[in-house]
């Protein structure tokens, strides 16, 4: 049985405003032809499909395409896991009709025995048992309790996730003959954290290391994480990373992981590079070092322009028009420029009147205290973040019809 790992598409990212979907379109194109080519028995997408609970109509089409296409393939079954950025509905909304498409879909939690499946080959034999483990929201994993201290909620939040795998564990005892596979949407410790990630809960609340997956699990699909890696050096445990670098500051190496099992042994694993459909290029130094910079980067043959982000040091005062001017002449695509602080060398870099959409929420509202001369201390940090993760659920439809 071979499976194919990925997660944290984000459909529908968008980056300083522009969007990200003509990237996504060619790398979902080339994800098909590697299934084609490779014949993995499963497919999973360990969350974040979309960017947002509301993503455009665009995203919507890029993804039942995708999942229309897959199931013309040889591949036996997809399964697609809800992220912290999705939302439960919109996720769970077609299930029913995916299924008949070999897509097995569990937006949210669900009891354990509900988020099994069961994959089966032609001749209705079954291949495997998957515990499609999604982002488990902390109303998922306890109950709060009044006047508890962060290091209570901390431990009260990771039992609850090590408390929901070992539920979907003892649900697929029945299933001992079969690799056990397990996915999750979650932060765990020895992953790389790329500038990309949304905090799952408040910052590292909830986080966990390997010893929170039941040791039956044979092979554990994350997502959450955009760079690829191990959980505690465990081969078997890992993140597949985001196939497209999703800022500036993340990593441009990107790949899937191909899992293959001989029974219940996995056998092999292997990381399949995915293609960089467009570059994201930081640059930095004086304006005649920039200018030159351009040039080298405009001398590939790419199919989409590379964008850029550009740090100048000695601003002159026509710096942004000489830069545009060339970086027009060479079809390159500027988002940003940026100055230095006090004229460059080792001096602090500080954007120049950034735009709100460079800003995180987090950002906004710090200097939205700063402005009315108040100190965003942890306490207060805290109370907002745990005030945006209600705001940003309600506004996503999670609360699946409740009062709130």
């Amino acid at each position: 049985m071979k499976l194919l790992h990925t997660s944290d598409w984000h459909l529908g990212h968008r980056l300083l405003e522009r969007s990200r979907l003509e990237e996504q379109r060619l790398f979902l194109d080339w994800l098909v032809d590697l299934v084609r080519s490779e014949n993995p028995d499963l497919l999973i997408l360990a969350g974040d499909v979309f960017d947002t609970g509301t993503p455009p109509n665009a995203a919507l089409e890029l993804y039942y395409d995708f999942l229309y296409r897959i199931s013309r393939t040889s591949c036996r079954g997809t399964v697609v896991t809800g992220g912290n950025h999705d939302s439960v509905s919109t996720l769970n909304a077609p299930r029913q009709l995916l299924n008949r498409f070999r897509v097995h879909v569990v937006g949210g939690a669900m009891p354990p025995e509900d988020e099994l499946f069961i994959l089966r080959d032609g001749e209705d034999s079954p291949l495997a048992c998957v515990g499609c483990v999604p982002f488990l929201r902390e109303r998922d994993l306890r109950q709060p309790r009044a006047g508890e201290s962060i290091g209570e909620r901390d431990a009260a939040l990771v039992a609850g996730l090590r408390d929901h795998y070992q539920a979907v564990s003892r649900a697929a005892s029945g299933y001992k003959e079969l690799p056990f596979i397990l996915t999750g949407h979650l932060l765990a410790a020895g992953g790389g954290r790329s500038s990309s990630e949304r905090d799952l809960y408040v910052g590292t609340l909830g986080q966990v290391d390997s010893s929170v997956f039941p040791a039956s699990a044979d092979y554990c699909a994350l997502g959450h994480l955009h760079r690829r890696g191990r959980v505690d050096g465990k081969e078997h445990i890992r993140y597949s990373g985001s196939p497209l670098a999703l800022d500036f500051g993340d990593e441009t190496r990107k790949s899937l992981v191909l899992a293959e099992f001989d029974g219940k042994q996995l056998a092999s694993l292997e990381e399949f590079p995915v293609p960089v459909f467009r570059r994201l290029v930081s640059l930095s130094g004086s304006l005649p070092e920039i200018i030159w910079q351009l040039e080298d980067v405009a001398g590939r043959n790419e199919e989409l322009s590379p964008w850029l982000d550009i740090s100048v040091n000695d601003p002159v005062p026509d710096a942004q028009e000489r830069i545009e001017e060339a970086s027009g002449a060479l079809s390159l695509e500027i988002l940003r420029v940026r100055y230095a602080k006090n004229g460059g060398g080792d001096e602090t870099w500080e954007d120049a009147d950034p735009h709100l959409s460079e800003l995180s929420p987090l950002e906004v509202f710090k200097r939205r205290c700063e402005s009315r001369g108040e100190e965003a201390d942890d306490e207060l940090i805290r109370a907002y973040q745990e005030l945006l993760v209600i705001a940003e659920s309600n506004i996503a439809g999670e609360f699946r019809g409740e009062d709130v």
